[in-house]
């Protein structure tokens, strides 16, 4: 039975946002650099033939598809951190100087780089494992079966989640800081 908040049609068009988002960050990108800026023309028809060729790989479609909705928090989350700190007081100017000023920006910059290639990372290592199927068990393993895709989602987030992972990321977190701070300039 149909009803309205059926989307299984909209199924058929999931190869169209990531034609759409290799296309225009390709464009952007090659529009920005020195060799396109009096080229745009050349720029548009490369972007359009990567976004072409993004089609013809399924591994590429589905990890776009899979990591946007958690790149979409990620903006919805940073957005909601912005207003949270204006209902607190804290000016625009003040908030975007903070974020791209000498002091912090790069410390935001490299948190910014590390989530989002934690997202395509853990969504390219869910779309290879699917594609290849790397949890299917032998007949006659004493295993639980789990639905494909199921497994590699738990695999990487008990792998993400792991006090030995943690440990490092803290111990990396610390090395960045010290070296952050003894590179600084001392007032």
């Amino acid at each position: 039975m149909a009803t309205p908040l059926d989307v299984g049609l909209l199924q058929k068009f999931d190869v169209l946002f990531p034609f759409l988002f290799v296309l225009v960050v390709v464009y952007a990108v090659l529009g920005r650099t020195e060799l396109f800026k009096e080229k745009q023309g050349i720029a548009f028809l490369l972007a359009f033939l990567l976004a072409v060729m993004t089609l013809f790989s399924n591994i590429a479609v589905k990890t776009i598809n899979r990591s946007a909705p958690w790149v979409v928090l990620l903006m919805v989350f940073g957005i909601f951190m912005f207003i949270a700190y204006q209902s607190m007081g804290i000016g625009e100017k003040t908030i975007i100087g903070t974020l791209t000023g000498p002091e912090y920006g790069s410390t935001f910059a490299y948190w910014m780089l590390a989530l989002l290639l934690i997202i395509v990372l853990g969504s390219l290592s869910s779309v290879v494992s699917e594609e290849k199927q790397f949890t299917a068990l032998a007949a006659g393993e004493n295993a639980t079966h789990l639905a494909t895709g199921q497994a590699e989602e738990v695999g990487f987030w008990a792998t993400l989640f792991h006090p030995k992972v943690l440990g490092l990321a803290l111990i990396l977190l610390i090395a960045m800081f010290t070296i952050q701070k003894l590179s600084g300039k001392s007032d």
